[in-house]
């Protein structure tokens, strides 16, 4: 496959991944307007709203974890079924630092108990986390925005 042959193609693997980034930053933008400004509020909020930012947290994480997977898949392997080890190989491929995989993981956690019926994630916990969410989330995909940049910026044209 020529230089030229192989940027064009990193390019259009890029579209699949430009496409969820722009997905997930939409998330950001609901979350960010459904979560209210300080702790107590949220806590005392109705249900409509905890289940509101239950919903914004969990679309952030499975974005993030279909990203990583179509990365993965870039590079030619098969996501692993667990999603800690598409973070963890994510991170190994150099795309995102080790506090992003850190939080992710720890994300993961409150992902499942959100996810499972029977265990839940108390209303200050998941304020918290997912505060921290908008922090961690915004810096992955400008991580993984910097990644696909310099990986094509970085391919020889002939």
């Amino acid at each position: 496959m020529s230089k030229t042959t192989q940027k064009t193609s990193l390019q259009r693997q890029f579209n699949p991944v430009k496409s969820k980034l722009a997905y997930l930053e939409e998330c950001f933008g609901q979350l960010q307007n459904g979560l209210p400004t300080n702790k107590k509020e949220y806590i005392v909020a109705d249900r409509l709203t905890h289940s509101y930012i239950k919903s914004c947290f969990l679309m952030i994480v499975q974005r993030a974890v279909d990203i990583n997977n179509a990365i993965i898949e870039f590079s030619g392997k098969t996501p692993p079924y667990q999603k800690f080890q598409g973070f963890r190989a994510v991170q190994e491929s150099g795309a995102i630092d080790e506090d992003t995989l850190n939080f992710f993981e720890h994300a993961l956690n409150c992902y499942q108990k959100i996810a499972n019926p029977y265990e839940g994630i108390p209303p200050a916990e998941l304020y918290d986390v997912s505060t921290l969410l908008l922090q961690h989330g915004k810096n992955y995909a400008h991580q993984i925005k910097n990644f696909f940049q310099d990986t094509v910026s970085t391919l020889p044209i002939e």
